[in-house]
């Protein structure tokens, strides 16, 4: 919350002051010491602390120590905030104040009291404050509680003792009884004394006599007249007035408490509800009013509301002020995942948040570009994973439903799930990091599902790089190899000529430390897979899972052999295209896809024919494109012969072997005509022909 109030703090077009208030007073709820970042350290606020407190909703267990803890922690932020101005007001005016000498905590105030003195800021009337000593006791006294100084205050009386005990015998004795108390309480018989006492003065002493400062200090120490909490005869602001709810406000028991005495933190919400309905709501004239009246819901504990209400307006801060709120367990969340409204409430009446959805929805400003930071903010919403029953269930659920949804979308696969180096090591991604902050049960087996949901996904939608590293990484090897094979057989059956479609590439993963790219390209990108060549693709993949018998285990020996036959294919393809005819048959007859060295003979045709029945799909779908590469190849390679200046035996026999390896593959095409595009049996029935092949 220290660091959130300082972002808000910065330099922008808007007034974030309340803002910062809010977080200050926040941290002085929650007793957030920014000093210390070692969980370890003594006294250090960890995280869903107030969780227990917080969400229980009974009032006769726990709930009574968190109510007076943001009744004085934000009564203990508004006096720190005015000493710091009163300290500033009295450092401006260093001639008004007149301070001299030591500037002790009495001096400050006194020249604090000067200077407003001197401004004519005490009131329509100073004949009526009384002095001590040349100083305007009263008002010494109501700015020194204001700023949280009671001790100096009755060390300030302590000093004046003779003179105070001219004007009021009996006030000391109130204030030591107030300090004396952990909870500001007067025992009975010095509560009704101070009562009488104050009402008294107040029915019966003349018009425009009474000190209203004196009258203020004995309202606080003693809670006189606690229904008028106003501060109509004195100087102030809203601030003063917020003060002075906090300082009157105590939680209570309905046995020990007389009705009128009654003004808890229940009692002040209801005030604040009040005031927002009245000035605070659309159309108010006052300056930052959802921000200010924010403001006021965060110091009375209304943190749900205040969140929920800050939203229209500023969702951005509204987001950040759930998630510190949440952190420390101070924001009660919606389990109803099917209620789409940010605030709704609790059997027992409780407003909550719907936090998965606050969180979800403020990453998509980002998710596509800082994919990274979108997954920072969606483990979050497991912070809520304590908390018991179906709830605590529903929101890991919900979770990892965030992260599987902004794995899909950002398609940030090798930056969120994980990368593979040239040698196959792995590089642990943004979830992986993250794993112990998503309270998981069995951490492999949800990277491993997440990771196979991905991959399915990406293989649906043809994305081969994302699925090759996908199944990689999910530890499924030998389905990486039938995607990368099915790749490469759609590659080969691109028509000769044509540019062959290039693979999606799979976005880089950029690892940056301290802003500075790794000079190792290791650490920074794929190397395997994050390539646009079907054929480099299969290769690299090959050459990876072939140099290690922990891949070559987990992969079906087939399905390796169709990569390595498929490969072949590609070679004869790239030999064709590079006019290389020889090369380009001899990796055909290699590939021993066709009868290319059956040399006649018919049944070696025929066997192979029969066979074809149960070829692989992705072998098969290419048998027609080689077998127009191959008669192509044997034609060319005539003609080249045919055309050399001098001709020879070894020639002649060159040449009879090509036109037969042609009449080879023509025979085998006739035996599977029918499982043959048309196209493909009229062109190599031309091509034969025009070959002598028959």
């Amino acid at each position: 919350m220290t660091r959130f109030s300082e972002l808000e703090a910065e330099p922008s077009n808007e007034d974030t002051s309340m803002l910062v208030n809010a977080y200050k007073a926040l941290v002085h709820i929650t007793g957030e010491n920014p000093g210390k970042e070692n969980i370890s350290e003594p006294g250090v606020i960890k995280e869903r602390q107030y969780a227990p407190q917080y969400l229980n909703d009974s009032h006769q267990t726990k709930q009574p120590a968190i109510r007076k803890r943001i009744l004085d922690g934000s009564r203990k932020f508004m006096e720190s905030q005015f000493y710091s101005q009163l300290k500033a007001t009295v450092a401006r005016s260093p001639r008004e104040a007149n301070i001299g000498g030591v500037p002790t905590s009495v001096a400050e105030v006194k020249g604090y009291v000067r200077v407003r003195a001197s401004r004519k800021e005490l009131g329509p009337d100073v004949e009526i404050l009384q002095e001590v000593n040349g100083d305007y006791c009263w008002v010494v006294i109501y700015y020194m509680f204001r700023a949280g100084l009671y001790d100096v205050a009755a060390q300030y009386i302590n000093e004046n003792a003779a003179a105070f005990k001219q004007i009021d015998r009996k006030f000391t004795g109130y204030l030591r009884a107030f300090l004396s108390s952990s909870e500001h309480r007067l025992s009975s018989e010095m509560q009704v004394a101070i009562n009488n006492e104050y009402s008294a003065r107040a029915r019966l002493a003349p018009e425009n006599s009474i000190d209203p400062y004196r009258m203020m200090c004995y309202k606080i120490v003693g809670r006189c007249e606690v229904s008028q909490r106003n501060l109509d005869t004195i100087s102030s602001d809203m601030m003063d007035w917020m003060w002075l709810q906090f300082a009157l406000a105590r939680e209570y028991e309905k046995r020990d408490e007389l009705a009128h005495e009654a003004f808890g933190l229940e009692e002040l919400r209801v005030s604040i509800g009040a005031i927002g309905e009245r000035y605070f709501g659309p159309g108010s004239e006052i300056a930052n009013a959802p921000t200010t009246f924010f403001f006021m819901q965060i110091m009375a504990g209304m943190f749900e509301k205040a969140v929920a209400d800050l939203y229209p307006h500023n969702y951005v801060s509204a987001t950040h002020f759930a998630i510190a709120l949440n952190f420390y367990g101070l924001l009660r969340v919606s389990g109803d995942l099917s209620n789409e409204d940010l605030l709704s409430h609790t059997t027992s009446g409780q407003p909550q948040i719907a936090f998965g959805s606050l969180v979800g929805l403020y990453t998509r400003d980002f998710r596509t570009a800082n994919a990274t930071a979108a997954v920072d903010y969606l483990t979050l919403i497991c912070l809520n994973a304590d908390m018991t029953g179906d709830i605590g269930k529903a929101q890991k659920e919900l979770c990892y439903q965030a992260l599987i949804e902004v794995v899909l979308e950002t398609r940030e696969f090798a930056q969120l799930l994980g990368d593979v180096r040239s040698d196959g090591q792995r590089i642990k991604g943004a979830i992986e990091q993250r794993l112990k902050l998503i309270k998981l049960d069995n951490e492999k087996e949800f990277l491993k599902h997440i990771t196979l949901v991905a991959a399915r996904t990406a293989e649906d939608q043809s994305r081969t790089t994302d699925a090759a590293l996908l199944f990689h990484l999910a530890e499924d090897y030998d389905k990486v190899i039938t995607v990368v094979n099915d790749a490469l057989s759609v590659y080969l059956t691109t028509e000769m000529g044509e540019q062959p479609a290039k693979l999606t590439p799979l976005k880089p993963r950029t690892q940056q430390q301290g802003g500075v790219q790794p000079q190792d390209e290791r650490l920074s990108s794929l190397s395997l897979t994050a390539i646009d060549d079907p054929v480099e693709l299969a290769f690299s993949m090959r050459g990876l899972y072939t140099s290690n018998d922990v891949y070559v285990t987990k992969i079906r020996g087939d399905n390796l052999e169709i990569t390595n036959r498929l490969l072949t294919l590609a070679n004869a393809r790239r030999a064709i295209e590079q006019s290389r005819f020889a090369d380009a048959i001899d990796e055909v007859t290699s590939s021993n896809l066709l009868p290319a060295n059956a040399s006649g003979n018919l049944s070696d045709i025929r066997a192979r024919a029969q066979a074809f029945d149960q070829m692989e799909t992705v072998l098969a779908r290419t048998i027609g494109h080689v077998m127009l590469w191959t008669v192509v190849a044997c034609s060319n390679q005539v003609d080249k012969l045919r055309r050399a200046e001098y001709e020879t035996g070894f020639q002649q026999e060159a040449i009879k072997r090509c036109i037969q390896t042609a009449k080879d593959v023509i025979v085998f095409a006739g035996l599977i005509r029918y499982r043959l595009p048309s196209r493909v049996w009229e062109t190599l029935a031309q091509t034969g022909q025009d070959l002598g092949a028959y």
